[in-house]
Formats: structure tokens, sequence, C-alpha cells
């Protein structure tokens, strides 16, 4: 089968799906009559391929069996506490589901140079709850699920795997969490979360993520709270505006004075580690709730999206529920954001 690859930005090792009219495809790459061979995979019912684009230009390949180099594998860790998420043979991250803690996590995520991008300390005192990349709402029904040494703590209790698939172009897996009144026992919530890992190039790479909250036992109440996501990041610490480290929004403002509380459709914090320029940016997505989010960014390292202490909080009626949406770009050096957060809202 051939497709077109067609890009509304010039940008390199972009997932782009591509719908196949319901016939159904098994490929592992996508071959250009240039030769070039991108990686390539079935994913619902199309296809999707880890491409360079060019803007508005149309490029034909077809889907092949031939190997693409690469690929994402998502395998149980040793302690089978964890789940290792490796990119081209080489650990990128790893997603915790300890129970020890109180909430699961992933991290850290690796730079090519084999440091981090986000802090992960579980020795610290300083906001130690802030672990890498977490879900996370401080009020919840009145408990907090973001902190872990208040009174009304809660519990984000990990139940099993839906799904887990690796891949030449793609691999993830969606975890199932019960969020508990970690003192009296009582579930308040049912959570899933699906993370997707794709085939990109080191100097920049995607992590999408998409949590669905579901009102199973009662109404839920998120609070209007300051500490909540419910995306939460915690980057490296060499990274923070206060030491080498800067961030921007999609408007030009710059670190906490401009950008905390601020909505924008994406931020993106950069700073040095290792004398490497390293980035992370996060993309809320149009179907959010009152998109576009505002955040609750920090210049001590903080990163989170958040709708619930500017705007309000929201009620989930009992039997709905409520999905959050969003990328998270790790890069090297300087990322063209803007480009890319474009071919994100395609």
């Amino acid at each position: 089968m051939t497709i077109s690859i067609t890009g509304r930005r010039a940008v390199t090792g972009e997932p782009v799906w591509i719908k196949t009219d319901g016939i159904p495809v098994n490929c592992c790459s996508a071959v250009t009559e240039d030769g070039i061979i991108y990686p390539a995979q079935p994913k619902e019912d199309g296809v999707l391929v880890v491409a360079d684009l060019d803007c508005d230009k149309a490029v034909a390949a077809q889907l092949s069996d031939k190997p693409a180099a690469g690929g994402v594998e998502v395998r149980p860790a040793e302690d089978q506490k964890a789940l290792d998420i490796f990119i081209g043979g080489k650990l990128f991250t790893s997603y915790v589901f300890d129970r020890s803690l109180l909430k699961p996590y992933l991290g850290p995520v690796y730079t090519a140079a084999g440091t981090s991008y986000t802090r992960l300390d579980l020795e610290t005192t300083e906001h130690p709850h802030q672990r890498s990349v977490f879900i996370a709402v401080g009020d919840v029904n009145g408990i907090d699920f973001w902190n872990e040494d208040r009174e009304t703590v809660g519990e984000q209790r990990h139940q099993g795997f839906d799904q887990i698939t690796s891949g030449p172009a793609w691999g993830g897996f969606t975890a199932k969490n019960i969020w508990y009144d970690h003192k009296k026992g009582n579930a308040l919530l049912d959570e899933k979360r699906t993370f997707t890992f794709y085939n990109q190039p080191d100097r920049c790479r995607y992590v999408d993520v998409e949590t669905t909250f579901t009102a199973s036992y009662c109404d839920v109440q998120f609070g209007n709270t300051k500490e909540a996501g419910p995306l939460g990041i915690r980057i490296n610490e060499e990274m923070r505006a206060d030491r080498s480290g800067s961030f921007i929004n999609a408007y030009g403002a710059r670190n906490e004075a401009e950008c905390w509380g601020r909505p924008a459709p994406w931020c993106d914090y950069t700073g040095m580690v290792g004398g490497q320029q390293y980035g992370i940016a996060v993309f809320d997505h149009e179907d959010n709730e009152r998109y576009p989010t505002t955040w609750h960014i920090r210049d001590y390292g903080l990163f989170a999206a958040n709708n619930l202490y500017f705007k309000g909080g929201l009620k989930i009626p009992r039997h709905y529920s409520l999905t959050y949406k969003f990328r998270i770009c790790f890069h090297e050096n300087t990322l063209d954001t803007a480009d890319r957060f474009l071919v994100y809202a395609r």
C-alpha cells in the first residue's frame, strides 16, 4: 500500500497518523521513492509513521516489512515494580508503580548522554512528592493526592495494565489506578493513564499522556487548588530558572513572573545540564476542558498544567468521566516549539 505523508510545518522525526480507510495493514516501515526508510506501525484504523516532514509537500511512501532502525520496547523491570521503556535499544525512562509509594510516576527520563531531564530524588525533603513526571490533584473531595505529608492524604493504588505495546514506530501502555482516601480506605475515583512513546531521534522525543478520571463511586469534586496538574513535572535541578535555566510560553512570556497563572497552549522550560542545553516542552490538547490551560510553573523547577486553581474547581458527576491529553517534548538544544505544536494541534 502506498501512503502520502504531508506536513503543515517542516519538522523532523514527527509521528504522523494516516487513515487507511479500513484496510488492514501489516508493516514495520514506510519506504519513500528516494529509498528513505521511516518506522511505521499499525495504530487503530490506520498506520503511524515517524517521518521527516516538509511544509505542505506530499511525500509518497510504500508500506513495507523492511526493518526500520530502532524501535520502542516496553517490558517489565527485573523487580516487577516498574515498566522499562527502551528506544533504539537504550533505556529512555521507566514507569514506577511501587506500592511503597503513594502514587506512580514516570522517570527518570534519560538524555542521550545518560543524564536526566527530570528530578528523581527519593531522599529530598524539598517537595519530595514531586517525582519526575506524575499525575496528581491536591483536592479530590477534600483528599490531597498531590502532597504526601498531610492528614487528609490520598493514595493512587495501581491495579494493573490494560495493554502494553512495543513496535518499530511506537509503544506504550495503559495503567489502571484507583484513588483512595489513604486513612479511611474509601475509593473516590477510577483513573486510566495512557503513555505513548515514539521511535524518534534523541534530540527530540515525545511522550503523549492521556488520563481519564471516572467518578465510579460518588460525585467527585476537584477543588480550587494550587497544588494540582493533573500533569506535573519536576525538572532537573540544574535546569531550574533560578539557576541555569528559563522558560517561555506560547505568547513570549518568560519565567515565573510572567507565566505563572497565565493561560497558554504550551510552555517550554530549558536549561544546562553538564554543559549541554536541554529542554522540556508541554503542549495542552485543544480538547481539554477550558483550553488553553493555565500554568503552575515555578522558577524552582515545578512544571504543571493547572486549570483548577486559576479557573476554579470542577465537578465530575457519578458515573461520568473527564479526560485530559498532553504531549511532553524532551529535547536537546532549542526546539522549534511553535511549529511542533501546530503539527500536534492539526
